[in-house]
């Protein structure tokens, strides 16, 4: 009987050996660190079928098979990780960027581009009283075109780091470059005009047509800015325009005859364009935002509106449902 109670307390001794492991471990036929792993248990001491939230529950944060989870304790938990990757907009940190920079540009275009057409008058008139002084003339031409370019960089420096979205916004300012570019392209012709022949030939005629172009693209200027400050634009570039239009006229002239009356017209014309130039400030209004806004009905709100139309839907299909009337 003592013999039979010791075998039978030696089998649960060794069944509760078992129990107790947390897994049975595997190592195969080599046995190495890499090579054995530990697996769970899925049956306990009785040899019965373990659970799977029960064996999920003996499993620790330090086996094989379990994942810890993270887990955040301070005030941001539950809230999505900030992106720190660098990130670049077109956009200033306003949002929008400063119009009012267009307008700061456009008065410090319009103020060296009335510079380079005064002095190129200058020229005009010296040459015209001085024949045999080839050599200020020429320098004139040159001054007068560097001054045309100098514009284009006086408007890049005011509007600024902005530039490229300003323009994109407002590409009608591009008309003030082109009237620069055509402006020193004018004053170069001339000078090369006057190099060769004295004043008539394919310079002259390249030279009338860019002062002509040039006033041709000030005068387009008024249907590219915003319509409140149109009639003010059209009334600043109308005098450029048309002394420049009529300036190309005289040069186109003087390739046929050379008569001082005619050079003394083109000189003066030359005058008044850049006097109107100098003198011209551009509006605020001319290349800032516009607004547009849309309003509904005056007698009632547009709530009511929304309510109605819904509400005559309705009776309508209620209608259809029933069918005609007999």
């Amino acid at each position: 009987m003592k013999r039979h109670a010791l075998i039978i307390s030696l089998m649960f001794c060794s069944a509760a050996a078992l129990a107790l492991a947390p897994a049975v471990t595997d190592c195969g036929a080599t046995p190495s660190t890499d090579a054995c792993t530990a697996k769970p248990k899925n049956t306990d001491i009785f040899g019965q079928p373990v659970p799977a939230e029960a064996a999920r529950e003996e499993k620790g944060p330090g086996t094989n098979n379990s994942r810890p989870e993270k887990r955040s304790d301070g005030p941001d938990r539950g809230l999505p990780v900030p992106d720190t990757g660098a990130r670049t907009s077109e956009l200033p940190a306003g949002g929008r960027p400063d119009f009012s920079s267009l307008e700061r540009a456009s008065t410090a275009f319009h103020i060296w581009l009335g510079l380079a057409l005064a002095l190129l008058a200058l020229s005009e008139a010296f040459a015209a009283d001085n024949p045999g002084r080839r050599r200020l003339s020429l320098a004139g031409c040159a001054l007068a075109a560097v001054l045309a370019l100098g514009s284009l960089a006086a408007a890049s420096v005011k509007l600024g780091p902005d530039a490229r979205v300003l323009l994109a916004f407002r590409p009608g300012f591009l008309l003030y470059y082109g009237a620069g570019l055509l402006t020193a392209s004018a004053a170069l012709s001339q000078l090369l005009s006057r190099h060769s022949d004295g004043g008539t030939g394919f310079w002259g005629a390249v030279s009338a047509f860019f002062l002509a172009s040039a006033g041709a693209v000030l005068l387009a200027a008024q249907a590219r800015v915003n319509p409140e400050a149109a009639a003010f634009v059209m009334a600043g570039h109308v005098p450029v325009g048309a002394a420049l239009l009529a300036a190309g006229a005289v040069r186109a002239f003087l390739l046929f005859s050379a008569s001082k009356p005619a050079r003394a017209a083109l000189a003066v014309f030359l005058f008044v364009a850049a006097a109107m130039s100098g003198l011209y400030r551009e509006s605020p209004d001319a290349f800032s935002l516009h607004f547009t806004t849309m309003t509904g009905a005056a007698d009632e709100p547009p709530a009511a509106v929304t309510e109605k139309a819904a509400t005559g839907r309705t009776n309508e299909e209620a209608a259809d449902k029933k069918g005609p009337r007999g």
